[in-house]
């Protein structure tokens, strides 16, 4: 069964006025718990909007957003009690934090869910532990670290509610290679560990291809494509005419293809190519 599904949702800002624009147009989609779903789509494409209704931040016009078969606006006063188990990060959070030390940062979510003293602390340490965050950082000021840092402080903070449903939008934008690479593996940890359901926006096709199980595009609004990450990442041309990226290696699978190499068309990860090719040397059909 789906932990979180969206039924028909629709949203327009600025609704009649000369300036109304529909962010999202009748989307439909589900997430399981243990799995991943990547939400790609260009610039414009309501992403963003779509994450902010996920956890009852925005209210659909139309639609609804079912958290474990209840409809999150069945009650308008109790919506905020679904914002512990679908948790949001938003494109750049370390800008939302706001206590005098880490600690109590981390802490404000537990607090609130109210959880007694030693839940939250142990929460705490093991949320901040799992993003590489030491004792020293919770007893300091956010605003005394590094950009990289007040990020992982922001991701810890949502983890520590332990949601069920653990919402990302653009989380590795603007960090370095290492703190990229340690934010997925620890969602993917976090994942694996609590059978939670991520649904993560990205910009990169690389990141998608690797830990993504579906992919849901969004196209103006409105599904372009909802299935496996494969058999999205074989629609490469539609990707492309949309303004849409695909992942690097593909296309230079792609290029050796249209140079004679007998490569296959649908490899989207580096460790896939490298399986390839190694099986082209073996069998002695590489090219010179």
């Amino acid at each position: 069964m789906s932990i979180i599904e969206v039924k028909d949702l629709s949203y327009t800002y600025a609704k009649k006025s000369a300036i109304s624009k529909a962010a999202i147009k009748n989307i439909s989609f589900s997430a399981e718990c243990g799995e991943v779903l990547g939400v790609i789509g260009h610039t414009g494409s309501g992403k963003s909007t779509l994450m902010q209704m996920l956890n009852g931040l925005l209210k659909p016009d139309n639609g609804a957003v079912f958290y474990d078969g209840k409809n999150i606006w069945d009650n308008p006063k109790e919506v905020y009690k679904f914002r512990f188990n679908i948790g949001l990060v938003f494109q750049y959070p370390e800008y939302q934090l706001f206590e005098e030390t880490v600690y109590k940062d981390i802490a404000f979510g537990p607090t609130n869910m109210g959880l007694d003293s030693s839940e939250i602390d142990k929460r705490v340490k093991d949320a901040a532990f799992s993003l590489g965050l030491t004792k020293e950082h919770l007893d300091k000021s956010p605003f005394d670290l590094s950009g990289g840092e007040k990020r992982r402080v922001a991701v810890a903070g949502i983890l520590a509610m332990k949601p069920k449903v653990l919402v990302l939008d653009e989380p590795t934008a603007g960090l370095d290679p290492v703190g990229r690479e340690l934010l997925l593996k620890t969602i993917i940890d976090y994942k694996n560990k609590e059978n939670a359901a991520v649904i993560i926006v990205s910009h990169s096709m690389e990141d998608m291809a690797k830990i993504a199980d579906k992919l849901l595009v969004l196209n103006d609004g409105e599904t372009l494509f909802f299935d496996s990450t494969f058999n999205v990442f074989k629609n490469n041309e539609k990707l492309l005419n949309v303004g849409l990226d695909i992942p690097l290696i593909t296309r230079i699978m792609s290029e050796l293809k249209a140079k004679g190499v007998n490569v296959s068309n649908n490899i989207f990860t580096v460790e896939d190519a490298v399986k390839e090719i190694l099986n082209i040397v073996k069998g002695g059909t590489l090219n010179d």
